[in-house]
């Protein structure tokens, strides 16, 4: 009886001990290139609230959204937005999370660092963290290089 008890246990032991290297493979969301803390919750226009780090989501079709701040923005029947509140914004392809400067598939690529910033693919650059201060946020203008 002991002798089985002791074969359990390690059985036990050893599918647990498995566990962690085979989830640590697995993507963070349902979608391929989802970096961690994306939001499955946000709509196009919407109001958010962390436009700093961490700022990915997905609409309720899947595509690839980013809670931007941006000033003067007023969504759809909004005279105004309150004060601290950003938007979801539509955001280019997400390729995950990626090293600050290494290279990049080329325009209309967004990624996170591994320090949670939303980065844009500027070519020769590669990929750079920063914010972005327009309704389009992947075309690249208005792209502020974070200090």
């Amino acid at each position: 009886m002991l002798r089985e008890f002791v074969i359990a246990a390690a059985v036990a032991a050893a599918a647990l001990a498995v566990a962690p290297s085979a989830a640590a493979d697995e993507p963070h969301g349902p979608f391929p290139g989802d970096p961690p803390g994306m939001n499955y919750e946000a709509y196009l226009s919407a109001p958010c609230y962390q436009w700093d780090r961490f700022a990915f989501g997905r609409g309720p079709g899947g595509e690839p959204l980013l809670c931007r701040w941006i000033p003067g923005q007023s969504p759809i029947g909004m005279d105004r937005p309150p004060e601290g509140v950003g938007f979801w914004v539509l955001s280019p392809k997400i390729y995950g999370v990626q090293a600050v400067g290494s290279p990049c598939p080329g325009s209309q690529a967004a990624a996170q660092s591994p320090d949670g910033l939303p980065m844009l693919c500027l070519g020769a650059q590669g990929w750079q963290p920063g914010s972005m201060h327009s309704g389009d946020w992947g075309n690249g203008n208005d792209f502020y290089p974070a200090s």
